[in-house]
């Protein structure tokens, strides 16, 4: 049984991340102000951007550019030891691409960071509402992670939810056959700052009344916690059963997402509707998270676990 143990440290800034210097920090693009400061926590010979198209489900990484298939290949220069994935910036679909990649590569850790905001964008509209993305075309597959919503074989699915109430009625439109499946939505109980998880559960109210779906709560910025409600999740499947999830929440779940589709292929598949994130979508910095994940069939020594929060 694959082994899964995660540690953290939490600072005012990059230095008490306590990050190697010789990383390599693959980083999406820089949108906001903690976006710039995320990346700016390596130096500049040793950051390399990210990205995923949706449209042709293509990867870059650096110069390269090839079929996402293909990300073990694409990441296979790279010492894993040494690569730190800069999640602030990373959308979700390159997060996934790359851990599924590192751990083909044989990495047993893996170290991620992500800096919290001090504020989201407001959208003008009224107080409740936030500016974070523009319109998408709706659910895309995830190479390597796809799932077959009406298929029998999928019986559960959990959805992480944050300010956009618009993606859950999107899937629970476009998906109908959701309604036949136990389907569980989860909030970022507590919030990154005290009143944010009102923000989260008010706009989607409707939907919760209008559908069948079990609610449940995780730390919005702990993805130990996160992979726990999703280990829940899965306990419940039946022999040969699969489970969707859908990260359309805070990054952390998002990062505990890619993580377990990525060590439990044959049990999950990803549902996901790829947004454009908007520019300036949040304001300031707050604290910053160094999250390493120790992946393998054993337990880990207690050298490594001590090198991985160092």
């Amino acid at each position: 049984m694959t082994k899964i143990k995660f540690f953290s440290v939490s600072g005012k800034s990059a230095a008490d991340l306590q990050l190697p210097a010789d990383m390599i920090l693959l980083h999406g693009e820089e949108l906001d102000d903690r976006g710039e400061s995320a990346c700016r926590s390596a130096p500049e010979n040793g950051r390399v951007q990210l990205s995923f198209d949706v449209d042709d489900m293509s990867l870059t990484v650096g110069s390269r550019k090839k079929s996402s298939d293909s990300a073990v290949e694409l990441l296979s220069e790279y010492d894993w030891r040494k690569v730190v994935l800069e999640a602030t910036t990373l959308g979700f679909a390159e997060l996934f691409c790359a851990v599924n990649a590192l751990l083909a590569n044989g990495a047993t850790s893996i170290n991620i960071i992500y800096v919290e905001p001090a504020e989201y964008t407001r959208d003008g509209k009224g107080a409740e509402l936030f500016a974070l993305s523009e319109p998408t075309r709706g659910y895309v597959a995830i190479p390597n992670a796809i799932v077959d919503l009406a298929s029998e074989e999928v019986e559960a699915g959990v959805f992480f939810l944050g300010f956009e109430p618009e993606r859950l009625d999107r899937a629970l439109e476009e998906y109908q056959m959701i309604a036949s499946k136990y389907v569980k939505v989860v909030f970022g109980i507590p919030a990154y700052h005290p009143g944010w998880e009102l923000d989260a559960i008010i706009p989607h109210l409707t939907a919760l009344e209008s559908h069948k779906l079990q609610l449940d709560y995780c730390s919005a910025n702990d993805p130990e916690a996160a992979f726990e409600c999703l280990e829940r999740t899965r306990d419940t499947l039946g022999a040969e059963k699969r489970m969707f999830v859908a990260p359309i929440g805070p990054k952390p779940c998002g990062i505990a997402s890619a993580i377990f589709a990525s060590v439990y292929p044959a049990q999950v598949g990803l549902l996901f509707d790829h947004p454009r994130r908007k520019k300036k979508r949040t304001s300031g910095v707050d604290l910053w998270h160094r999250f390493t994940v120790m992946v393998g069939r054993n337990d880990e020594s207690a050298a490594a676990a001590s090198a991985a929060t160092a």
